[in-house]
């Protein structure tokens, strides 16, 4: 594919590393696993059908998070998630393999050109017969990563979106443009316009992070989302069901990750903290497995790491414990 210089940085070999305790695939951690592709220079990888192989990308943009009136410093989640999931155990099949493609970035402020190279991206590793994990970088991700999944698939197939998100994002475009929070209201309007039906299902909304207006946008875009509150004991049934029911209803399955949509304590380095946000534990990760499980689980993103605020780099373990989940379920 072609790529543009001026908003691709590819990932040395040498940034992945860590412990090593052998050579032996059991004994295996993520960073002598995981090959880094230089798009500069050489092809995305062709998978054979029937094999599992993963496209790991980085978005390195905060600019979206910027003109949301956000804490910048995501556009350095790439590089702290790789870092924390270096030493990650390998507990995926041995024949399974990730490719590590680089970062597209965001320069000179011009995010909508970063997200046209980010669709490019993903849908030439789609194409090529890989699953994407992308890692933000602000939520901002999600337009140009839906983009490339559209672009990628049968224009008849239809995509479900599951956002584990705090916030809708479906405000309007404001004076400094598209941000972080319009991703999915973008994504609406595009499916208006081609006449695709919006298959959006955000899940751990926070009543107390959102205006009553983006309620009312939800509402009348025919979006049921699932509020953080049905995440205690009483409501987890019910969040598994109506996940399924969502999952049944399309034909792939977009899984975008905000990482602001976990508490504080659990996730403090977000450009947009949720203090009562729900927990990281044992239900939560069954979500995940129920969506993993699907087969229609197409494409997936982990958004808003942003390290300057990160204390104990808990929020980049906490992404990198997420990744884990994914990527170890074959």
């Amino acid at each position: 594919m072609e790529i543009d210089q001026l908003n691709y940085k590819c990932t040395p070999q040498e940034n992945w590393q860590g412990r090593t305790d052998g050579i032996d695939f059991t004994q295996q951690r993520w960073h002598q696993r995981i090959q880094c592709i230089d798009l500069q220079q050489n092809e995305i990888p062709s998978v054979a059908s029937g094999a599992i192989a993963f496209a790991l990308i980085g978005f390195s943009s905060d600019e979206g998070v910027r003109r949301n009136g956000g804490r910048t410093g995501a556009v350095n989640g790439p590089a702290a998630f790789r870092k924390a999931s270096a030493n990650l155990p390998v507990h995926f099949n041995e024949q399974t393999a990730i490719y590590d493609l680089g970062d597209i970035c965001c320069t000179d402020g011009n995010l909508e050109k970063a997200q046209h190279e980010l669709a490019k991206l993903v849908t030439s590793a789609l194409h090529k017969g890989l699953t994407p994990l992308l890692i933000g970088g602000g939520h901002e991700i999600a337009y140009g990563h839906y983009c490339g999944i559209n672009d990628a698939i049968n224009p008849e197939k239809s995509i479900g979106i599951i956002n584990f998100d705090a916030h809708f994002d479906l405000r309007e475009k404001g004076s400094a443009g598209f941000s972080s929070g319009t991703g999915f209201l973008q994504i609406a309007n595009d499916c208006m316009q081609s006449g695709k039906t919006f298959n959006y299902l955000p899940v751990g909304i926070q009543k107390n992070g959102n205006t009553q207006a983006l309620f009312l946008t939800a509402e009348k875009l025919g979006v049921a989302h699932i509020p953080a509150a049905l995440f205690a004991s009483k409501g987890q049934e019910e969040v598994l069901a109506k996940i399924k029911v969502f999952i049944d209803s399309v034909d792939h399955v977009y899984l975008t990750i905000c990482m602001d949509v976990f508490s504080a304590a659990f996730s403090p380095g977000v450009s947009a903290p949720a203090f009562t946000g729900i927990y990281p534990d044992h239900f939560f990760f069954s979500c995940l497995e129920l969506i993993m499980t699907s087969g229609k689980l197409i494409s997936m993103d982990i958004a808003e790491l942003n390290p300057v605020y990160d204390e104990a780099d808990r929020t980049a373990k906490l992404t990198a414990a997420i990744a884990f989940q994914l990527l170890s379920a074959n």
